[in-house]
């Protein structure tokens, strides 16, 4: 089930998309030639695609982190990202808080769904209840609530153009939303990714971009 089917979305919200990616498109090849043009492989502005946004290798179950491996082609990097609708339209249906609708109602919604070798999982990209300053980023259920659904906040930088993923279940201090973190410290293959408020001026860890092509 997809969260847009418990709202009404005008037709052209399916067309907006926020400029995520030097291309600013959405439909890209994936991490695996299998999963073909319905998939897209995302990346951290500071890895510039060396790491890629990537699920468990094993079967896909709630709970499970999601973290960023180096890229190669795996069918843990496969990810399907689909329009919900306008933030405007989730508050309007009473899924996000008006006042992520105050500061970002125009912006689009998207789900990312786990779809290995192009098999939808269904589970998405997602946290377990209500984020906080450093929620883990786990594999949830597609479809149930807006903790699945992620606000894509197009960002221009020197290096080009991206996104900051905006959790749509953010309930306090919109003007610093939990947003999608990379760890960049450390051994980055093995530190799960979490959600912090996003930072003035936008931090490097909390944007995000996406390679077009099989890996």
């Amino acid at each position: 089930m997809s969260v847009k089917s418990r709202i009404i979305i005008p037709a052209a919200a399916l067309a907006l998309f926020g400029g995520i990616g030097t291309a600013g498109a959405l439909a890209a090849n994936a991490a695996t030639t299998a999963c073909g043009s319905s998939c897209t492989d995302f990346y951290n502005a500071d890895l510039t695609g060396s790491f890629m946004l990537s699920a468990p290798t094993q079967v896909a179950g709630a709970g499970q982190p999601i973290g960023m491996f180096p890229a190669g082609g795996i069918g843990s990097e496969d990810f399907e990202a689909s329009a919900q609708g306008l933030v405007s339209d989730f508050v309007a249906a009473g899924l996000m808080n008006p006042g992520l609708g105050a500061l970002y109602g125009s912006l689009s919604a998207y789900e990312i769904q786990w779809a290995p070798g192009g098999s939808p999982s269904g589970f998405c990209v997602g946290v377990q209840g209500t984020p906080r300053n450093g929620t883990p980023v786990t594999l949830q259920p597609c479809g149930i609530t807006a903790a699945t659904v992620w606000i894509y906040d197009p960002v221009t930088t020197k290096n080009g153009s991206f996104n900051a993923l905006i959790n749509g279940a953010t309930d306090r201090d919109f003007e610093h939303p939990a947003s999608l973190t990379a760890a960049l410290t450390g051994n980055v293959s093995t530190a799960p990714l979490k959600v912090n408020q996003l930072a003035k001026g936008t931090a490097n860890d909390q944007l995000w971009g996406m390679i077009i092509g099989a890996l």
